[in-house]
């Protein structure tokens, strides 16, 4: 006989047990947190039954515990993680949760059924407990699943927002159009471009995000734009050289050599996005800061780039000359404030209102703006150009 029958706080905690399932759910629950393993708990529930310590319906509620403290693992991964883990750690949690309730509303017809299961397999008391853990998880499958759709909406509602995925292949390049329809896989690498672009873009909002607030998300994400623009442009010009070598008029053959030119413009901002990420890390590690007066620069040049930037492919997009020749003068503008803004904070530099550091990385980032504005030019160019 084992010793520990002979303890009476045993004996007594395991009688308290089998009476009360709300004890039982929360003991499985603890000690599967505790281990870290749900099936040390399950071993340690069998050996409990399979001694006596335990009848089946004191042993079921331990049980149901043990799935919820499963879920500790799936809400730790879940943290720090996107939106869509956490909604996948919260149905898990929620899942095991309505089940536990479920079950043990009807925990008389439940242990009825293990019971009888029991008699039928001639199942060892190891095996009830094994067998109890499938028949749970079956169970609950079965009665929740015409219930997926309040449960997607009620995790929505608990864990709001969207998540932005940066997805690393092209939408549109269909090799199969190529020998196909070569004018409709023109149509479709011109909506790739597009696609490009808009990454592009918002690495460049992402690079500037950066600068202000040093989230180290904001940086990832802004790496992971820049992987998905290289990729993207590396499939797009192959796929605009198989399309060449096709039967094309001249005006598509201009057409397509402008997608071709342009979508290295577009690699070019990437790569000046990545380039800015790489220099807010270095401030970073150096600990620079930029003055009131130069954030404040900073942000007006930002905003009239970032705003060229996506003006510039609106005009692609709609073949907009006029919104495309509208840019020229706004380009001279933002050169001209380039030089503007070098001089300005040389003056501060001289004063003594900025570091020498800060001073340099300052002209540094206000370069990397005007050659993202001279590459955002090049694609009105194009428009201009295939209009004469």
């Amino acid at each position: 006989m084992s010793p520990l029958k002979d303890l009476p706080q045993f004996k007594e905690y395991m009688i308290t047990l089998g009476q009360n399932p709300i004890l039982g759910v929360l003991t499985g629950a603890v000690i599967t947190v505790l281990i870290q393993a749900s099936s040390a708990t399950i071993g340690i529930l069998q050996g409990l039954y399979a001694g006596g310590f335990l009848d089946l319906k004191g042993s079921l509620p331990v049980l149901f515990g043990d799935n919820i403290g499963t879920t500790l693992t799936v809400i730790i991964a879940a943290t720090g993680a996107n939106i869509s883990a956490k909604r996948v750690a919260a149905t898990h949690v929620t899942f095991n949760v309505l089940g536990t309730i479920l079950c043990l509303i009807l925990l008389d017809p439940f242990t009825a059924m293990i019971e009888y299961f029991q008699t039928l397999l001639h199942l060892s008391p190891e095996m009830t407990i094994a067998f109890s853990h499938g028949a749970f998880n079956v169970t609950n499958t079965i009665v929740q699943f015409p219930f997926i759709g309040a449960l997607a909406y009620f995790v929505t509602k608990l864990i709001p927002g969207e998540d932005e995925v940066v997805k690393y292949e092209p939408l549109y390049l269909d090799q199969y159009l190529i020998k196909q329809a070569p004018s409709i896989a023109l149509g479709n690498a011109k909506k790739e471009l597009l696609h490009l672009g808009n990454y592009a873009a918002s690495a460049f909002d992402l690079a500037y995000d950066y600068i202000l607030y040093t989230d180290e998300k904001v940086g990832q994400k802004g790496h992971k734009t820049e992987e998905a623009i290289n990729t993207i442009d590396e499939e797009l010009t192959h796929y605009l050289i198989q399309l060449s070598s096709e039967p094309l008029s001249p005006k598509e053959s201009e057409i397509l050599t402008n997608v071709l030119d342009s979508s290295r413009d577009l690699e070019r901002i990437g790569d000046h996005a990545e380039g800015l990420l790489n220099l807010t890390d270095y401030l970073q590690r150096k600990n620079v800061q930029f003055s009131e007066a130069a954030l404040e620069e900073l942000a007006e040049i930002y905003q009239a780039t970032t705003a060229f930037i996506k003006d510039a492919l609106d005009s692609v997009e709609n073949n907009d000359i006029e919104k495309a020749q509208s840019l020229i003068e706004r380009h001279k503008e933002i050169n001209n404030m380039e030089r503007v803004l070098r001089k300005t904070h040389i003056k501060r530099l001289n004063r003594g209102e900025c570091s020498t550091q800060a001073g340099v990385n300052f002209i540094d980032i206000i370069s990397h703006y005007t050659r993202v504005s001279d590459h955002a030019m090049n694609l009105a160019e194009k428009v201009i150009a295939e209009q004469i």
